[in-house]
């Protein structure tokens, strides 16, 4: 077995099932030119109340002991769906 870097970080639960890639990143968003600050689109439909990024304070991502997560820990079939490649970048 090869020796692995351990990694520290705060987690996150998000424990729904079947998150496929149109909700991961939205469709909308992969015409953006400017592949950078991809992040804020991350679980857009559930991490925003309106289209003027009005924070929804009950999901997860955006309660005040996660915003600094760095590990995300979800349900069963994570990322599921069609392959979007950009919906993997937005995790790094």
């Amino acid at each position: 077995m090869e020796k692995f870097t351990v990694y520290t970080g705060t987690t996150v639960p998000l424990m729904n099932d079947n998150i496929d890639t149109d909700q991961i990143l939205p469709k909308q968003f992969l015409k953006l030119i400017d592949k950078k600050g991809f992040g804020k689109y991350l679980m857009y439909a559930w991490r925003y109340l309106d289209d003027k990024y009005t924070e929804d304070p009950d999901f997860v991502f955006n309660r005040p002991e996660y915003r600094k997560a760095s590990i995300l820990i979800s349900g069963d079939n994570f990322g599921a769906g069609s392959s979007r490649e950009g919906s993997s970048g937005l995790w790094f």
